[in-house]
């Protein structure tokens, strides 16, 4: 049994998307992966906080990016630290 990550998409990252939605529900920014291989986009997930975008990361062996706009309004919505930590990336 091989417990080694998948290396298939070695260039594959997290990138975490500004939300779209509004309402009084809790804030939900959606988690895609990127990789040069096809399929080059896919959904990975929906996160509710900057640390579960970290655990979701880190559980799938990938760096995190999030875009600048998704960062501020988990700042906004305080679910977010104040300082960026060192294993993401705004992009």
């Amino acid at each position: 049994m091989n417990d080694k990550p998948q290396t298939d998409h070695a260039n594959a990252y997290l990138q975490v998307m500004p939300r779209h939605e509004s309402g009084p529900r809790a804030p939900r920014w959606h988690v895609f992966q990127v990789s040069d291989q096809s399929p080059r986009i896919t959904l990975a997930g929906s996160v509710s906080s900057c640390e579960e975008a970290r655990k979701l990361a880190a559980h799938d062996h990938r760096p995190l990016r999030i875009a600048a706009q998704a960062w501020q309004e988990m700042l906004a919505a305080g679910v977010a630290p104040a300082k960026t930590p060192n294993d993401v990336t705004l992009a």
